[in-house]
């Protein structure tokens, strides 16, 4: 009889440690551009590693950009690497979207009409999450890529409801305005590049645009790297992956450094954030072109 009371007493206090702990470990949301699909699914080391990375952070959602060449049975099996057994793809044609979360996830929307990549709208986990890849191309077109997703979230916002918006909006943020200006080999390049086409252009009037993330600043959205990681860290692209093919040494890369990837929090949300970073360390370097985003918020 002793016995089973010292068994029921321990059963006890571990639901009670489980659920305490529940309550207080916080929620991670990771965005990710991860360069190409691993190469159109030939990379597979590159990819192994990228997934003992995530399992690495435990994250509780997960935003994908560049799945070139998946299917949603690709996804699903990828995702298993960092403990995730829910997925959602975008498509399975060109430079897909996609989430990932350790519990459901419900598809509100899948916007591929009029937009250069596309945006994948879920709800998992009480949130609406939107996962985007804006054109890399030129700045107008992210502006109405912005204008339509702001068009879903409104009614959202008006609601009440809390919401994230992350991924790759190939975009520079007002808060880097200071850093963009010590980087004048940054702005050359898109110079040269604009130079080259007569259909697009990245740059506004030949200097960096801002209109874009300003867009989602002054619908309210918070950026919470901002809030979180020092300027001289605020960048997320590009890599050393890169050296050898679209950039010659480290030196150029360092010349090169821009932030374009971002995880964005409704006001309510952004109070529970408790920290945010960018994973831009030697861990890495040689995982994707770009750098991860991470956020924790509380529950």
């Amino acid at each position: 009889m002793i016995l089973i009371k010292k068994i029921w007493a321990v059963a006890v206090t571990t639901l009670m440690l489980s659920s305490l702990y529940a309550q207080t470990t916080p929620l991670r949301v990771v965005s990710y551009n991860i360069f190409n699909g691993f190469d159109f699914g030939k990379d597979t080391l590159r990819q192994q590693k990228t997934a003992q990375w995530l399992n690495h952070q435990s994250p509780d959602i997960v935003g994908l950009q560049e799945l070139c060449d998946y299917s949603t049975d690709r996804l699903a099996r990828e995702a298993q690497g960092w403990g995730h057994e829910y997925s959602v793809l975008l498509k399975t044609k060109g430079y897909s979207v996609g989430l990932t979360a350790n519990r459901p996830i419900q598809v509100i929307e899948r916007m591929t009409n009029g937009l250069w990549h596309g945006m994948l709208h879920c709800e998992v986990a009480g949130l609406h999450v939107f996962v985007a890849h804006l054109s890399p191309d030129d700045y107008q077109i992210r502006g109405r890529e912005i204008d339509t997703l702001l068009s879903r979230l409104e009614p959202i916002a008006t609601a009440g409801k809390s919401y994230l918006v992350l991924g790759d909006f190939n975009a520079h943020s007002p808060f880097d305005a200071d850093l963009d200006s010590q980087r004048p080999k940054l702005l050359e390049s898109y110079r040269m590049s604009d130079a080259k086409s007569n259909v697009y252009n990245h740059l506004n009037d030949s200097y960096f645009d801002y209109g874009v993330m300003s867009k989602l600043l002054a619908f309210g959205l918070i950026d919470v790297c901002a809030r979180f990681v020092q300027h001289d860290r605020r960048y997320t692209y590009p890599a050393s992956i890169l050296i050898g093919s679209y950039r010659k040494n480290t030196q150029h890369v360092v010349d090169t450094r821009e932030r374009l990837d971002y995880i964005m929090a409704s006001p309510d949300l952004a109070r529970k954030c408790v920290s945010a970073e960018i994973g831009n360390g030697e861990g890495t370097d040689l995982l994707s072109d770009h750098f991860p985003v991470i956020a924790d918020f509380s529950r």
